[in-house]
């Protein structure tokens, strides 16, 4: 077992801090720029009367696709761009997959000291056995979930689903275990590299696995991915306290402005890989019902964002 250092920062089994990080001021004092909900109808998953979609479910059933007729992605297509034409002024639309990452060793660690995790075992790198931070890889079954969303959009290729240059856009975080879902997950179906932000990263602090590697070592690892928007080091992670919940939310609401702004991707699909704990926060600034993703899974979600005016604010 061991302890993690980095900015002279040393994890320890300290008691954790329940009232979590003060917001950084950039984020405490930002004011949002849209203001989201959720468009019912297409995916299960979303409503009106939303349904859990189990893992095999959603790669038999297209996700979770509402219309499982043979031209189900060319009628979602279709679908998308009547909404943006007729969108009102401000309003813009785009589908969201979130996928959560394979599993990880922290997982399986996770599973395997059940209570003792969060505030014993979470704290130290690894046991006598496996290692599970700073930032550890998938784990053998966790490349298995991910192959197997792989071979659901292959599949889904096939029948019109909305991927390739100019109709989807991918993101992650920068961490390795969702940089590996990434490549396993799409392969050779994504065009044009993938950006990792920061804002997409699970919620940080005392837990070692969610200390993430430097950009050069990342860069090194995956160079297909465009990590130009990190830092170099880590300069999130602390050992205490972990992020709040309501941090990790106004982080969601950053990334959710950036991928709606006139600067943002134009593409209508938009694939993320991200974090169990970051996609609640994220689900509750959408305004969508929480939904538990287990590792490999992933929620559609049709998104209709409003540019705010000052006099919303």
């Amino acid at each position: 077992m061991t302890q993690v250092q980095t900015n002279g920062h040393l994890a320890t089994n300290g008691v954790h801090d329940t009232n979590g990080v003060k917001p950084e001021p950039s984020l405490e004092e930002r004011t949002p720029e849209f203001g989201f909900e959720v468009v019912q109808g297409f995916f299960v998953q979303n409503g009106p009367k939303p349904k859990h979609v189990e893992f095999e479910e959603t790669l038999q059933k297209s996700f979770g696709l509402v219309d499982q007729s043979p031209e189900r992605w060319t009628n979602l297509k279709a679908s998308l761009k009547k909404l943006q034409d007729e969108a009102p002024e401000g309003a813009q639309y785009k589908v969201l997959f979130l996928g959560r990452h394979g599993q990880g060793w922290h997982n399986f660690g996770n599973a395997k000291y059940g209570d003792d995790w969060d505030h014993k075992w979470a704290l130290l790198t690894g046991d006598d056995e496996i290692t599970w931070g700073p930032d550890p890889p998938l784990t053998p079954l966790g490349i298995q979930q991910a192959q197997s969303i792989y071979a659901a959009w292959s599949r889904e290729v096939k029948q019109g689903a909305p991927v390739g240059a100019g109709q989807m856009k991918w993101l992650v975080s920068p961490l390795v275990r969702t940089n590996q879902t990434l490549e396993a997950s799409w392969g050779e179906l994504v065009e044009g590299k993938p950006e990792a932000w920061e804002d997409l990263r699970e919620i940080y602090g005392y837990h070692t696995n969610d200390l993430r590697y430097t950009k050069t070592d990342l860069q090194k690892r995956f160079p297909n991915v465009d990590f130009s928007s990190i830092t170099e080091d880590d300069e999130l992670w602390t050992p205490e306290p972990r992020e709040t919940y309501e941090h990790a939310g106004l982080r969601g609401q950053r990334a959710m402005d950036r991928l709606f702004s006139e600067g943002g991707p134009s593409e209508t699909f938009i694939s993320v890989t991200a974090h169990a704990a970051f996609y609640r926060s994220l689900l509750k600034v959408l305004n969508h019902q929480e939904y538990e993703l287990e590792t490999g899974e992933m929620i559609p979600v049709v998104v209709k964002a409003t540019k705010l005016s000052k006099s919303k604010l």
